[in-house]
């Protein structure tokens, strides 16, 4: 059975973006212009390794390469280790999904688009799943934060909550929930949370939440930096947005940190020797 190039290169492009997505995800580091970019780079070159004269990019000695070359497009690091990490998680991320894919294959018949559909949902489902549970890993129930923006910075301590869920709706990531009165050095002079016609603030956007004693939308941020330090030094965590809670918030927490800051990765040397001070 021959099949085209375009539809080659749209299936690989579909199955990358599948894979780095869910890794990202996972690994609390989406930056979709990056997975879209990887995802591209990633079916052409699969493309290319079908050419006879280029079958050696398929080879097992530039696949590792190639993956690590990926994982530094699509997963923000700031060491070889992170690098390292990611190359291996895309590896395997597209072994399993793969795996999921040829046993859909032949467990159904039918249609084939079907199939490479019904494929495609179940194994980046599972794939997400297992990927998040490897990662979550809390290792103090307090954590200290450090938080960066537009020159501003404030430093607290937050409560790590597995059941904050809170996600920022656009880009998915995870939500630092924060009373106002914490963040007053790095938001913005004029910030009222009660913009017109219920808006966000310029350069925030919102997240819905119903707990901490009611329910609502609450106005969140991405920090320029956000490290977190478990008694060892700061670390740097991943992707998150932080959520201004006007008022005080219940129970006498300040802060209420989502699990994934348990998948904090050790920062430059340097930058971590300077905030341990």
């Amino acid at each position: 059975m021959s099949v085209s190039i375009e539809a080659y290169l749209l299936t690989n492009f579909v199955m990358n973006l599948l894979a780095i997505a869910a890794i990202a995800r996972s690994l609390g580091r989406v930056r979709w212009a990056r997975v879209l970019l990887a995802a591209g780079l990633g079916a052409v070159y699969a493309v290319l390794a079908q050419l006879p004269r280029l079958r050696f990019l398929g080879s097992f000695a530039l696949l590792p390469l190639f993956s690590a070359a990926l994982s530094a497009i699509a997963l923000p690091a700031d060491s070889l280790r992170s690098v390292a990490t990611g190359a291996l998680s895309l590896l395997a991320g597209a072994v399993f999904l793969g795996g999921v894919q040829l046993s859909a294959m032949r467990l159904f018949s039918g249609s084939p688009f079907l199939v490479f559909l019904l494929g495609a949902l179940v194994g980046t489902g599972a794939l997400v799943a297992v990927s998040s549970a490897r990662r979550k890993r809390i290792v103090t129930w307090e954590v200290q934060v450090f938080l960066s923006v537009n020159g501003g910075e404030a430093r607290f301590k937050a409560l790590v909550d597995t059941g904050n869920r809170l996600k920022e709706p656009l880009s998915g990531l995870p939500v630092l929930i924060v009373e106002r009165s914490v963040l007053a050095d790095i938001l913005p002079g004029n910030y009222d949370e009660s913009a017109a016609n219920g808006a966000a603030p310029p350069g925030f956007r919102q997240v819905g939440y119903g707990a901490l004693g009611g329910s609502g939308r609450l106005n969140c941020f991405q920090p320029e930096l956000s490290l977190v330090d478990y008694g060892n030094g700061f670390l740097k965590s991943p992707d998150l947005w932080v959520a201004v809670y006007p008022g005080k918030m219940p129970g006498g927490v300040r802060a209420l940190a989502p699990p994934i800051v348990g998948a904090a990765e050790p920062s430059s040397t340097r930058g971590r020797a300077k905030l341990s001070i």
